[in-house]
């Protein structure tokens, strides 16, 4: 099938516009993601005033505490999120290493967790280990030789 130059710059102008719609698209989901995680961040911050209450009315400090900087460990990394998608919003790329935080942080708050919890070693290892890999996991995208490979993500 041969085209000729028209066809070719119609074809052209066919996908310019295509991409613009859909660059638009993204544009408007990022908007509900940013919505979204505000919405997020206001319900943790009732969860943390309602693990803050539990420490002073119920009398439970060392549990209490715990699910409290669990909750803490979630509004930090759910403002780290929003602050990359804000970023985001005003064109920067989305970088992997904030994804490798957010679990970071969800397993360090299962961990603190599950430690008050009275849950045996064994079924622990596994959340101990998944940390372990996903440090090592970090710790690689941070190091500066990171920087050479294209594949990874540079360092904040």
């Amino acid at each position: 099938m041969n085209f000729n130059k028209n066809q070719l710059e119609e074809s052209h102008q066919f996908e310019m516009i295509i991409a613009k719609y859909i660059n638009h698209f993204i544009r408007a989901l990022h908007v509900l993601f940013s919505i979204a995680l505000m919405i997020t961040v206001i319900l943790t911050l009732v969860i943390f005033a309602t693990d803050i209450y539990n420490i002073f009315f119920n009398g439970n400090l060392a549990t209490g505490t715990i699910h409290a900087l669990g909750s803490l460990l979630v509004l930090w990394t759910l403002s780290e999120l929003l602050h990359s998608e804000v970023r985001s919003l005003m064109g920067e790329r989305i970088q992997v290493s904030i994804f490798i935080e957010v679990a970071i942080a969800a397993f360090v708050r299962k961990l603190l967790v599950i430690s008050t919890e009275g849950v045996p070693l064994m079924d622990a290892s596994v959340y101990l280990v998944s940390l372990l890999v996903l440090g090592i996991v970090y710790w690689i995208l941070h190091t500066p030789n990171s920087m050479k490979n294209p594949l990874k993500t540079p360092a904040n």
